[in-house]
């Protein structure tokens, strides 16, 4: 199946490796394919927005539709709101509910609501239709998750309030909540890492605890920012010898930094083949590698460099 016929998917990784970034551009090359998207940030930092030059729109609201994506930022507490406001219809009422100290209290102790109330959240996103036409607001909904430990918590959430609930109405929602995410004609769980130590041995046992305890789809595995430059040992002692030889400080100098760069750049190439070759051993899945980006400020052309290599891709 193509990278872009989902309905719903997830980006997941270790915090740090990039996971906004590859977001935003698969929001970004799903909507050159004419796709409406909606791209959801659950950590309430807003960094999809700054990063496609967005304004931020208050939470559970869907910004303005530009280039053919909107971004919504989804926190538990504003989705329990939205879901009340949809059963309480007296607003009063509703507004003495939400400002009172028990609820305060309730939703601050009630372990894994606002994670629960999140990803009902998002299903209603994914699921909306528009009352015009009948058909689906959103062609695909991306979801920036949190850091590896926490966006687990947020997706074992509906099985574990189906399993808590033998019926009722918590139990039917939960059942078709988790019959999308459990679907891989719908939705794909996309892991990001860069090939690194610690990263990597994240990501894989990420894609076990996706597969194997959630029974959920995996899709794509992106290595991002990796070094593939390597420069000989002999070019590099030739520099520096240079350096040495050199009558000019100035131009000495420059010649050092440029032997150290280079050794640098080799000795990240190679740390990053030997753990590419790990997650070949580990992961079996279609794989995408992102290149290291030197940008002393990373923004619209560099995340456009890294769109097109995705569509290259999809």
């Amino acid at each position: 199946m193509e990278l872009f016929d989902r309905q719903l998917v997830f980006v997941v990784g270790k915090g740090g490796v990039g996971k906004t970034t590859v977001s935003c551009a698969l929001a970004l090359a799903a909507a050159r394919r004419g796709k409406r998207v909606l791209l959801c940030e659950v950590d309430g930092v807003s960094r999809a927005a700054q990063l496609l030059g967005v304004a931020s729109a208050e939470a559970g609201v869907a910004g303005p539709l530009v280039d053919g994506v909107a971004v919504m930022s989804i926190e538990g507490s504003a989705a329990l709101a939205e879901y009340l406001g949809m059963i309480v219809p007296v607003r009063r009422f509703l507004q003495a509910v939400l400002k009172s100290e028990l609820y305060q209290y309730f939703v601050a102790a009630a372990s894994g609501l606002k994670e629960l109330m999140t990803i009902g959240k998002i299903w209603y996103e994914a699921q909306r239709t528009d009352d015009r036409s009948g058909g689906r607001v959103w062609d695909l909904v991306i979801v920036d998750a949190p850091a590896t430990g926490h966006g687990l918590q947020y997706l074992r959430m509906p099985r574990a309030a189906r399993d808590a609930f033998g019926a009722g109405l918590v139990k039917r929602e939960a059942d078709r909540v988790v019959d999308l995410l459990s679907d891989p004609k719908r939705t794909a769980i996309h892991l990001v890492t860069t090939a690194e130590e610690m990263p990597v041995n994240e990501t894989i046992t990420m894609a076990r605890r996706v597969r194997d305890e959630l029974g959920m789809p995996l899709g794509v595995l992106f290595v991002n920012r990796l070094h593939t430059d390597h420069f000989r040992d002999s070019d590099i002692e030739a520099l520096r010898s240079a350096a040495r030889r050199s009558r000019s400080t100035v131009t000495g100098n420059m010649l050092l930094q440029v032997a150290s760069r280079a050794a640098e750049e080799s000795g990240w190439s190679q740390l990053n083949k030997r753990y590419l070759r790990q997650l070949a051993r580990e992961i079996d899945l279609p794989r995408t590698e992102l290149p290291f980006v030197f940008s002393e400020e990373f923004g619209e052309h560099e995340l456009d460099r890294i769109v097109e290599l995705i569509e290259a891709t999809g």
